[in-house]
This record gives structure tokens, sequence and C-alpha cells, in this order.
């Protein structure tokens, strides 16, 4: 296929154009009162979502120069979400007004990239440095707010709330379909471990790149599983249909040729999933996994064959999801004499050791077998109205451990607007104003010299300093329409959240200002631009 390739600014603005757009679907979603999106599924009802980074993902522009721009979009908003669980509208706002500032700045002067690089990361710098000033540690009454912001669902907000509680701050949540109408939680025994399937043969829910595991039979093994015979006794005790997750030091060859193949002809849902750790660490993690879900470690120390293993030496669980990431055994139907061994063991390690790491790893353990996992059941009468649902939950979840994580600050924009004047890097002023200005343009509000005049600013916008950036913090309840303590209100955002979407925005903008030439595909018509 022939080339197309454009230079220097006609280059950027063609990937602007892109950007701009994407950012139009997404931006109308910020804030109190943001819109939703619907979006069309091919055979499907379509849902009502106000999740940026699901928009993002149901985007696709047929000009090539446009879906880069598109693509880095994207990119900046998965970061955010990933990382922090919420904040992809933000980040999308944040990008599109500092790309626009630093094109400027270059337009008709590319040589000015690398100083403009340089001023890019100092700008972030001295935000974020401006940012921690203003930051403060949550307290209990915060948890609930935080999930109201980002669910916009009080009822939600409730049930985070109260299971963030039981779980702890790093503990898991996971939100599932509820064979009833509305919402219940309750915390079961279960784990999460840092080790995701080995490959994606294994996906069975390839919306979310996952493996999902239904009551499971699972397989404890303290060696490298190579060969079919290795397996072929396990598989033919535990029958066809039945769900499996094996944990082992590593499964290989045909044995993982054996198994993949199972799981894509649908005769087993299948996982197999790396010990994440190594030597006695090794050891000591099955022994716990084992504890939780009733599993005997198949082991050749203790003379155990594994090509003579049957299913009654496999554990259970209710469910297993597994990522690309990590593990999560939710509901572990182990003994509870074994389990209280278990934790009784660790617990009396831990008052004999001296050593702080060995300390801090033991203390991981027991926090593993003790703290449970989280589990939301939400009902619903579709899958997309479930889908929409889980989405609120998934996102105000991650909101809420990011605020706990690294403290919250004033939010409905208030935050960035109160540092304009300290920093003086010129290409983030009109970004740190962006969001505010967009969450006003949603919520119908005119930016006039008397509503500037009511949150302590002079003049009438943008080009004006706030005047005091000293708590208290008075920002606008969109909702109302009337002047609040942020804090007070509970209008508030996770410095997590809001610091990953300064970071994304800027890497964002960094790749593109270094972008002097494009090259794409050229279409069938031999044109590349289609508007």
């Amino acid at each position: 296929m022939s080339k197309e390739i454009l230079y220097g600014n006609e280059a950027r603005m063609r990937i602007k154009a892109g950007i701009d757009k994407a950012a139009r679907a997404v931006a109308s979603t910020l804030g109190a009162v943001g819109m939703s999106a619907t979006i069309e599924y091919k055979g499907l009802d379509p849902i009502d979502c106000d999740d940026g980074v699901t928009i993002l993902k149901n985007l696709d522009f047929k000009d090539p120069y446009e879906q880069i721009g598109l693509q880095k979009l994207r990119k900046a908003g998965v970061r955010t979400s990933v990382e922090g669980g919420d904040g992809t509208a933000t980040t999308t706002v944040l990008t599109q007004a500092l790309v626009a500032e630093a094109f400027k700045e270059i337009a008709n002067d590319s040589s000015k990239i690398r100083e403009v690089r340089e001023r890019l990361e100092k700008g972030l710098q001295e935000t974020l440095t401006e940012l921690l000033k203003i930051k403060r540690e949550v307290k209990e009454e915060d948890i609930e707010r935080i999930a109201t912001i980002s669910s916009l669902d009080p009822e939600i907000a409730k049930i985070i709330a109260d299971i963030i509680k039981e779980v702890g701050i790093n503990g898991v949540v996971t939100v599932e379909k509820g064979s009833k109408l509305g919402y219940s939680k309750e915390v079961v025994k279960g784990a999460r471990f840092d080790k995701g399937w080995i490959t994606p043969y294994f996906i069975n829910e390839p919306s979310t790149q996952s493996v999902v595991l239904n009551e499971p039979y699972i397989v404890l093994v303290d060696r490298v599983i190579s060969t079919n015979e290795h397996i072929l006794s396990l598989l033919n005790s535990i029958g066809t249909g039945q769900d499996i997750l094996i944990v082992a030091d590593d499964v290989r060859s045909v044995a993982l040729g054996t198994l993949a193949q199972n799981a894509v002809n649908k005769i087993a849902n299948i996982a197999c999933v790396q010990n994440p750790y190594s030597a006695s660490r090794a050891r000591e993690f099955l022994l716990d996994i084992a504890s939780l879900t009733g599993a005997t470690i198949i082991s050749e120390e203790t003379g155990m064959r594994l090509d003579l293993a049957d299913k009654s030496l496999c554990g259970r669980a209710e469910k297993v999801i597994v990522t690309r990431d990590n593990t999560t055994i939710i509901g572990g139907q182990s003994n509870d004499e074994v389990l209280n061994a278990r934790v009784k063991s660790i617990q009396e390690e831990i008052e004999g050791t001296t050593s702080e790491y060995s300390k801090l790893m033991l203390e991981e353990r027991l926090a593993q077998l003790t703290g449970g996992i989280g589990v939301v059941r939400v009902g619903a009468y579709t899958d997309s109205e479930f889908n929409a649902k889980k989405y609120k939950f998934d996102n105000a979840i991650n909101a809420t451990q990011a605020a706990l994580q690294e403290g919250i600050l004033p939010g409905g924009g208030v935050a960035l607007l109160s540092v304009v004047g300290s920093v003086k890097e010129r290409m983030f002023t009109s970004m740190l104003l962006a969001p505010f200005e967009q969450m006003t343009k949603n919520a119908g509000v005119e930016l006039e010299a008397p509503f500037w005049h009511q949150f302590g600013w002079s003049g009438t916008g943008s080009s004006e300093l706030p005047i005091d950036k000293q708590p208290p913090f008075f920002c606008m309840n969109f909702k109302t329409k009337e002047t609040v303590n942020a804090f007070d209100a509970g209008i508030i955002d996770p410095f997590k959240v809001t610091r990953l979407a300064l970071e994304s925005a800027t890497a964002i903008a960094i790749s593109l200002v270094s972008t002097e030439v494009v090259i794409v595909d050229e279409l069938e018509d031999g044109k590349t631009n289609t508007n």
C-alpha cells in the first residue's frame, strides 16, 4: 500500500483535529451535571454511558491523521483510568488544551521543539508542587463524598463507603451481576496476587481481556508443567465443562498448548498462572492459597506425582478473575480450622522476626488471609443496564481508593484554578482553567464578572489570577448553582487522579510537539483526508 507523508505544522494540525473531535465527545460528561453518550453495539442494546474510556474506545475515525490524534488521547485517558480508576474526562480536557497551547509555541518555528519539551516538563513539576501544598488527608466522612462525586449516585456511594471500611484502603472490591434487582454487598474469603494469565488464548471475557472462572477447581503445583502426561490425569478426573485454575512455577510447551486448545474449543474454561514468587517465598505463597481454597499442594518434595493427581487434591472457590496483570480469588472454600491455623502461624512469625523487611512481607501475607474480598452485586433488567451501573461502581471504587492512598484536593476544577498564579509556564494557564470552564459550560453557567467575584477572584475570567489561594476553597455546586466550601460540601477530587491526569496530558503533549513527520497509509481513493 502506498504511503502519504505530511510535515511540520500541517501534520500536527491534522492530528489535533482528531484530538478535538474525540475530546468533544468526552468533555460533555465532565462534572456533576455532565451528560452521557449513547453508544451502539451491533446486535445488542445501545448503552448510555458517561465513562470517558468507554467512549474513547468506541470511537474510530476514517481519516488516519485524526485516528492518530484519537489514539494519543485514548492512551492518555486509559493510563489515568487504569492507574487512578477515574479522571478520563479531566485528562481528555487537559490534554486537548495543553496540546493546543504547545502547538502554538512551535507553529512557525520547529527549532523551538526541545525548548518547549523542557518547558512542559518544568510546568508539570511546578503544578504538582503547588497542588501538594493544598492537598489534605482523607477523613472518614470524606469516603462517601468521594464515591458520590465519581458515581453521581448516593446509594452507590453509601455501599462503596461501607465495603471499603470493611476491607481497608488497599482491599479488593469486585462488582458482579446479582440475581435480584438492586444492590447488595458482602465480604468473602479471598486474595489477589500480581500474576495474570500466561497466554491470552485463555480469555473468555473479551471486553475486559480477562478469564472469569465460576466455581473452579484450583490446582497448586510447585514445579514447571510441560508435558501432557503432567495434566491428563487431572483433566480426566475433573471432567469436561468444569472451570480450572492452575497455579504453577510455569506452564509451557505441549501442556500449555493442550490447555489453551481446551479453552479455545470451549471444552473448559481454564487459566494458567505463574507463581508470583520464587524459592522459599513461592512455597509459603502456595501454602497461603491452599489454606484459603482447601487445595493440597502437589509437590514432588512430599513424594506426590503430578501425573497421578486427581481432583481430590484441588481447592475450590466461588469465582476467580484472571486479567493480564493479576489474579483474584473470591470466596475460597477452605476449612476454617486450617485457615485459622495458618493465620496464627504467620502472626507468630511476625512477633518473632527482627527484620523489618520480613515483617512487612509477613504482614502483607496476613492481610491477604484476613482482609477478605469485598463483593458488590448489582441486579439489572438487561446487560446494558448492568454494564452502565458497573462502570459507575468501578469508577467510584477506584477513585475512593486513590483518594485514600494520596489524599484529596478541592473539586469542581477549583484545585487547578487555585494554582494558576503560582505556575509560571504560560502553556499551563489555559490547561489549568480548562476543566472548570468545561464544567461551567456543561452546567449552563456564563463566565461573567459577577460569577468570578463570588469565588473571590477579580476580573472577568481566565485573564485574571486568583486573589486568595488559601483555604477555605470556595467553588460552585453545579447542581444547585450555589457557592459553597468545597471540602465542607464534599466536592473533592483524589490527588492521585488529578496528578495522573496532569502527567498523562503532559506526556502526550511532549510526544506530539516532537512530531515533525507523519506517515500514514493512503486510502483506496488516493486521499487520506475524508473531510
